[in-house]
């Protein structure tokens, strides 16, 4: 058995079947919206072609294009279907968004090892190519399960780089900021201080948070606020934490402890405790 290649001729070949296969036949569509060159080979024996997700043949000769849409609506090929709907190639993934086209460069059912060895893959190289941490693997994984949970919302997702910015900004980072100011307006917390330098070459003081979380049931830390310091030295740090602390109406008596490393900068000229 041999694949024809697409409009080759097939006149002489199909000298004497009742309904000769004709080419235009692969580009409509079966009973399940795709295309049938997307699972149809014709192949060099008369009357007969090839269905490349459930591995048979397919005998026209006698129902002519009738009999593509009725192998289509087969429980057999229905299930192969939607098992090659969720398998593809990282090429595929990477230059084409048409299932048509995926299907045609990888036709066969794939069974759950192979498709978990190329989601593998997809996620690997995505790491590489965005240049992240490998240790951000398992929690990528971990997203794509959660996504996949509202398959109608993902497909309709879409997020552009200023959309998923403005989002950061003042979707995420302004509820979580407000959740923390609630909490520190009602529970004991400790500051952890630092200063660094940035790419820029600027002084940022960066401020975390310390307290026990009743959700969580557990002592938690989480970023507070990073300022840029004209200058910074123990005084400015010191005037920088108490505007912070009071723009946010938190009450001093919750704060039980602040956290610093020994830099003159942090502490100032005075030793000891």
């Amino acid at each position: 058995m041999k694949f024809l290649d697409i409009n080759s001729d097939v006149i002489q070949l199909e000298e004497g079947v009742r309904n000769a296969f004709m080419w235009n036949w692969i580009e409509r569509r079966d009973g399940n919206g795709d295309t049938i060159g997307a699972w149809c080979k014709k192949i060099n024996v008369a009357g007969q072609a090839y269905c490349v997700f459930c591995n048979s043949l397919l005998k026209y000769g006698g129902e002519g294009f009738k009999a593509f849409t009725n192998h289509s609506k087969t429980v057999t090929h229905i299930k192969y279907s939607k098992c090659i709907r969720h398998s593809m190639t990282l090429s595929n993934y990477a230059n084409s968004k048409n299932t048509d086209d995926l299907l045609e460069t990888d036709a066969r059912p794939l069974d759950i090892v192979t498709r978990k060895a190329r989601q593998e893959v997809l996620i690997t190289s995505f790491i590489a190519e965005n240049s992240l941490s490998f240790n951000v693997a398992p929690n990528l994984i971990e997203l794509c399960k959660q996504l996949s949970r509202n398959q109608t919302a993902l497909n309709s997702l879409e997020m552009s780089r200023t959309t998923a910015c403005y989002k950061m900004k003042y979707g995420l980072a302004k509820t979580i900021k407000e959740n923390i100011i609630k909490t520190l307006k009602e529970t004991p917390f400790s500051l952890n201080l630092d200063e660094s330098t940035s790419n820029a070459q600027e002084s940022i003081l960066a401020i975390l948070v310390q307290f026990y979380d009743n959700n969580q049931n557990e002592v938690v830390v989480h970023h507070f606020a990073s300022l840029k310091m004209e200058s910074c030295n123990s005084e400015a740090v010191f005037k920088a934490v108490v505007n912070t602390i009071e723009d946010n109406n938190i009450p001093w008596a919750n704060l039980i402890s602040v956290l610093m490393d020994s830099c003159n900068t942090m502490r100032g000229e005075k030793k000891g405790c």
